[in-house]
């Protein structure tokens, strides 16, 4: 219903190293990116995983640009996203991008769980003081990676921001008083309310305590208590094992040395025996431990605590847990939603099961008959004056109508017998509202003083005495001169010259004038309606509720657009054919009085 909704999803957050991007193909149960040190990831991947106990294989479905999901395999999955890494390392602007590379994929091993990888943390190099105590300069490598270093965390905080995702927080320590991922996830969750920690490696830290309080006191983890008292869940602790699959793709020379395990199930299996060697070496080191949890309660063993914490499965069994109650306290905000989206499709449902029956001939022809109806009479009204379209809109100045039509002053062969500064007074004088925004009527009528003023300042013509000898010529019955007839000659050829492209700019006006009056018609039929829809419920009240039926019964043709651009196209016509009418009617009238009057 294209309605903004974040589904609840799992972010993940971890330094370079910790094992984040091993942690997460664990959890999905297959491998399918790079591990290792450096930056792997420049791009957030949001991994959209669904169990599906029919595939044995991993199915993966990549979303490009586009919005559009299409098949991919691993491999073609990992060299887009090597690509990618690729293409932003040669960027100059920026290391990363946070726009999210989306993989939806169905496997077995995989939780009902959406995952999003996010770049690693990087530890920004402390830059050494100088004597004075000071800052020293930093190098060039140094400042590159300082500011790669602020615009991950940048991105990582960014992503952790949405009040609906879970952050999983990925610490590799020995001591939980010094959590850096911890004080950058911090930023985003202050509390820790919607965090899950998690401490990577433990096959490789249990042996580097001496005794068992030691261990106990790492796995307790009460400093994370006594500072986050509101945490989501943890600290866990898991450890995933070393090597990679090997996929027929990735094997050039037919060889599988370089890898530790032939398919994903072998790697599933190896993690399921690394959390099961895990939780025995706990159990072994705390077998003896026990403390007391309260001052008359008995002391329970150690071991009984610390187990829950240990293992994949573990922190994968709480994360599917808490995520299900996230989707559940969504269904509060997703019912409402859901249910108003149904009324309004049913309603357009509706609507559109009402067009459908409306189109007919005749219910077509009565539709048209009435817009025509009500198009003329609101192209009167605008005529006739009107201010329901606001002027700041459709008006146009004076200045504004002669740049788009053209000016009377400026016109080839009709000079004028004043100066340019007397024209701008006469017209501010005489014309008017030069600087209001008018339409229709009364634009009109500004175009029609201005012409006015223009025929009373015109230059008188110019006649030479070749011409007045020419316009004698000779009579009918006899050789004398005619004077009035050749007074009138010279008169109405010198007003033709002089004043014909003077009628041609009014005739350009116009058109201007009456041509911008179709969209403020249009403007002004949406308003009438809007105005009558909001009074429904007054005019139901005087019986206004029949006329509303009457009129629902006829088709709504002035919403179909290319009804409206039909209207606009004859209108168009309409007003150019009136302009070419009015200009043969002109020459007629010439025409007729000439040969009325030949001898005037």
């Amino acid at each position: 219903f294209k309605n903004p909704f974040a589904a609840p999803a799992v972010v993940v957050v971890g330094h370079q190293s910790s094992g984040k991007s091993a942690l997460i193909e664990a959890l999905m149960g297959f491998q399918f990116n790079q591990v290792g040190g450096g930056t792997k990831t420049r791009r957030p991947i949001a991994l959209r995983m669904q169990y599906n106990p029919q595939c044995s294989q991993p199915k993966c479905f990549l979303q490009g640009d586009d919005g559009v999901e299409r098949p991919k395999t691993l491999s073609e999955i990992q060299e887009y996203i090597e690509a990618e890494n690729a293409r932003l390392e040669r960027d100059p602007v920026r290391c990363f991008d946070p726009r999210e590379i989306n993989v939806r994929m169905e496997y077995k091993y995989c939780p009902n769980m959406i995952l999003i990888d996010t770049p690693g943390l990087i530890s920004a190099p402390k830059i050494p003081r100088n004597k004075n105590g000071n800052t020293g300069t930093a190098s060039i490598q140094q400042r590159a990676l300082l500011k790669s270093a602020k615009e991950a965390e940048r991105l990582v905080v960014n992503k952790m921001k949405c009040p609906d995702y879970i952050i999983l927080c990925v610490e590799d320590t020995m001591d939980w008083k010094h959590g850096v991922t911890r004080e950058v996830v911090q930023k985003a969750d202050p509390d820790l309310s919607r965090t899950v920690i998690i401490n990577t490696k433990l096959d490789t830290k249990i042996p580097q305590f001496g005794t068992p309080a030691d261990i106990c006191d790492f796995l307790r983890a009460d400093i994370i208590d006594s500072l986050s008292p509101h945490k989501l869940g943890g600290p866990f602790f898991s450890s995933v094992p070393s090597g990679r699959v090997g996929r027929p793709s990735d094997i050039k020379d037919g060889s599988f040395d370089d890898y530790q395990f032939e398919d994903d199930e072998e790697f599933v299996a190896a993690c399921m025996e690394s959390e099961e060697s895990d939780r025995a070496i706990v159990t072994q080191r705390l077998k003896n431990l026990k403390f007391r949890t309260g001052d008359k309660q008995p002391p329970i063993p150690a071991v009984k605590t610390m187990l829950p914490r240990v293992g994949l499965s573990r922190l994968r069994g709480f994360l599917e847990r808490r995520v299900d109650e996230c989707y559940r306290r969504n269904v509060a905000k997703i019912v409402p939603m859901l249910q108003a989206e149904h009324e309004s499709c049913k309603r357009r449902l509706e609507q559109c099961e009402q067009e459908l029956d409306a189109i007919s001939i005749d219910r077509l022809k009565q539709g048209a008959d009435a817009f025509c109806d009500e198009f003329c009479a609101a192209l009167r009204e605008t005529i006739q004056g009107s201010v329901i379209a606001p002027p700041s809109v459709y008006g146009e100045t004076l200045e504004q109508e002669i740049s788009a039509a053209g000016s009377f002053q400026d016109i080839n062969g009709c000079p004028m017998s004043i100066t340019d500064r007397t024209w701008d007074r006469l017209v501010a004088t005489e014309v008017g509202n030069q600087s209001h925004r008018l339409y229709g009527g009364a634009q009109y009528h500004r175009v029609m003083r201005e012409f006015n003023l223009a025929t009373r300042c015109l230059r008188l013509p110019t006649i030479s005495e070749d011409e007045i000898a020419n316009a004698a010529g000779m009579g009918d019955t006899h050789d004398g001169v005619n004077f009035l007839r050749a007074a009138c000659v010279i008169s109405l050829e010198k007003a033709r010259c002089s004043f014909d492209p003077l009628l041609d700019a009014l005739r350009i006006r116009m058109v201007h004038t009456m041509g911008r009056l179709c969209p403020i018609t249009e403007y002004m039929l949406n308003q009438k309606k809007e105005r009558a829809a909001s009074s429904y419920s007054t005019a139901s009240l005087f019986g206004g509720i029949m006329n509303n039926i009457n009129r629902s019964k006829v088709s709504d043709i002035s919403q179909n657009i290319q009804f409206l651009q039909l209207v606009r196209t004859i209108y168009e016509r309409f007003v150019s054919e009136c302009s070419e009418q009015v200009s043969i009617i002109a020459n007629l009238i010439i025409r007729h009085f000439r040969s009325h009057h030949p001898n005037h």
